[in-house]
């Protein structure tokens, strides 16, 4: 074989820009954004994906290593409580949120130049490239960002107060965070003990201790507390914001503990605080609290997702990276056969992970817009895609680790941190098995599911471009194409199944919950990556077609032979070339 790379080649993916690397957010923006939102944001994209190829990498590495340092006290023995940070996470705080004002774009016009807020979409796939290099800044990126949202939805007082602060591109800016885990009770939120007692003057003020604070150091906190006297459960919690600094100048009433010793993300300062009748601004009281926070727990549970994406992406790229770039036994690691299923394995895994997160992004761009059928989906979704992509996460950041081999595994290269660092994301925001129980009371409380159903069969409408908000969603993107064929069949199954399980005994339910949301996923994956395969088709490349032949088979009880066109190495897999469309028939859809 000619062109080997040589013998002591250690390919890596410095300088391999995300955004243009492969062909899945190109398409996202595409999807979800008209003309020119589609060409502002890609410019962008390629500017935020340059960074994340070098420099900004290099910083969020730095700021890993050299994690934040707790100042209890300064040096006349004062209280201070200070968080201090290597200069590398000040400088990715610098491209975050001032180079590009991802926390500010959804709530401030013109930044980045765009007349009005900028979209979701587009927003979240900086988000997402940004998330390529960090998961510590983009922790109270995202609580930033979410907490101006619920201020602007329910408390425009203190949004007229604080909103100039939390979306400033300049020194100004203040970040901030949710403190909602105790000691009593973590995912069981409605067990909390902090309360909150009205002082002579009217004002709140908060005494307890929460056992998980991310981005403890912010400016601005949202947290839960059960006002004296109010009943118990999650609708006696009110939803209170804390400023770390007063008008005064002072400190707020509450002491950080200590810093946690994490398994990953340790760039992020997580913290225990107890609050001691710190002062308290009254966000929504006893029967409100809780749901409104519901609206930040729901967003920062998409921006989840899109990290989680992020991660799977990069890890496709760092084993592709790897194993063309890498010889053994004579030949290019790409072109061995085992090889080539793993690269498979985590292309597929990158396209369906990244189009997941972006749906829900996509549909929370549609509910702002006014979409009710959005937003019922949203509120149903958003906990089973977060469920999924954490999962896939954990896994491709692992296997991208094993194409690597003992480099991989060597904290010079940037596998361990993406390993260490994947496995919060199935925690942070909800473990796997309360998505699950989510996912299953939205279905109830809302009645969701014939809509489900309904996205499911044509989750990118009548048109494929989800940008147009027709509410017709059965007529489908894919109309006479065999694989979105097999969708619809699919989703009428779905339909029975969710019939059956709904006049289950609640705890037979529980236990057959797993699989009915799974399989909700492999249907809503299936149609995304089938919409977009037979549109490919048509420009004479069948890479997606192929790999939407591949999730079939892969979600399939009984396994069946390998598919031919992958067994020998179907050359437009891993590099995305354009192959004749017969290809497809032959190779893909027949098996």
């Amino acid at each position: 074989m000619t062109d080997l790379p040589p013998p002591r080649s250690m390919p890596d993916t410095v300088g391999l820009n995300p955004f243009t690397a492969s062909p899945v957010l190109p398409r996202i923006l595409h999807r979800w954004l008209d003309d020119d939102a589609a060409r502002w944001a890609a410019e962008h994209c390629t500017g935020m994906g340059e960074l994340a190829a070098g420099p900004l990498d290099e910083l969020a590495a730095t700021a890993d290593l050299n994690g934040p340092r707790l100042r209890p006290y300064d040096q006349r023995g004062v209280r201070v409580d200070e968080v201090e940070f290597h200069p590398a996470w000040d400088g990715v705080v610098d491209v975050a949120y001032r180079r590009f004002g991802i926390a500010a774009m959804s709530h401030r016009e013109g930044v980045l130049g765009w007349p009005g807020r900028a979209p979701e979409v587009a927003k979240q796939a900086l988000f997402f490239l940004l998330a390529h290099a960090d998961r510590n800044v983009v922790t109270g990126l995202t609580m930033t960002d979410v907490l101006a949202r619920v201020l602007r939805l329910y408390a425009p007082e203190l949004a007229e107060r604080y909103l100039p602060r939390l979306t400033a591109t300049d020194g100004d800016l203040w970040q901030a965070a949710m403190f909602l885990t105790e000691k009593a009770g973590g995912s069981d939120v409605g067990v909390n003990e902090t309360e909150a007692r009205l002082d002579a003057d009217g004002s709140w003020r908060l005494y307890g201790d929460k056992w998980f604070c991310s981005n403890c150091q912010a400016d601005l906190i949202l947290t839960l507390a059960r006002p004296q006297g109010a009943g118990p459960g999650t609708d006696g919690l009110g939803l209170f914001l804390v400023r770390r600094t007063l008008d005064d100048g002072s400190r707020n009433a509450y002491v950080i503990n200590r810093l946690k010793d994490k398994l990953g993300t340790r760039g992020l300062a997580s913290g225990e605080v107890t609050f001691t009748g710190a002062y308290a601004e009254l966000v929504g009281g006893p029967g409100v609290g809780f749901r409104q926070m519901t609206e930040m727990l729901n967003q920062t549970r998409v921006a989840n997702s899109v990290v989680a994406a992020a991660l799977v992406h990069r890890a496709y790229l760092e084993a592709r990276e790897h194993a063309t770039g890498r010889a053994a036994f004579g030949r290019r690691l790409s072109d061995h056969p085992l090889m080539r299923e793993v690269l498979a394995d985590l292309a597929l895994a990158a396209e369906t992970s990244t189009r997941l997160a972006f749906y829900t992004a996509g549909l929370l761009q549609r509910s702002d817009a006014g979409d009710r059928v959005a937003g019922v989906l949203l509120r149903t979704l958003t906990p089973l895609v977060k469920y999924h992509t954490a999962r896939q996460a954990q896994w491709a950041c692992h296997e991208a680790m094993e194409v690597r081999g003992g480099n991989g595994y060597i904290e010079d290269w940037p596998n361990a941190r993406m390993v260490r660092d994947a496995h919060l994301l199935s925690i942070w925001e909800g473990s796997g098995n309360i998505m699950l129980l989510d996912f299953a009371r939205a279905l109830r409380r809302t009645g969701s599911g014939s809509t489900l159903v309904e996205a499911l069969a044509a989750p990118l409408g009548p048109t494929g471009h989800t940008a147009d908000n027709t509410a017709d969603h059965t007529a489908g993107a894919f109309a006479g194409d065999p694989l979105g064929a097999a969708v619809r069949e699919k989703a009428a199954a779905w339909a029975r199944e969710l019939a059956d399980w709904e006049r289950l005994p609640p705890e037979e339910a529980q236990f057959a919950l797993r699989g009915l949301a799974e399989r909700c996923l492999h249907i809503l994956s299936a149609g995304l990556l089938a919409a977009d395969a037979a549109e490919d088709l048509h420009g004479g490349d069948a890479r997606l077609a192929v790999l939407a032949r591949r999730h079939e088979r892969a979600w399939r009880a009984a396994p069946e032979p390998p598919d031919r066109a992958l067994s020998t190495g179907f050359p437009g897999l891993i590099s995305g070339a354009a192959v004749d469309p017969s290809v497809l028939e032959v190779e893909t859809l027949h098996g």
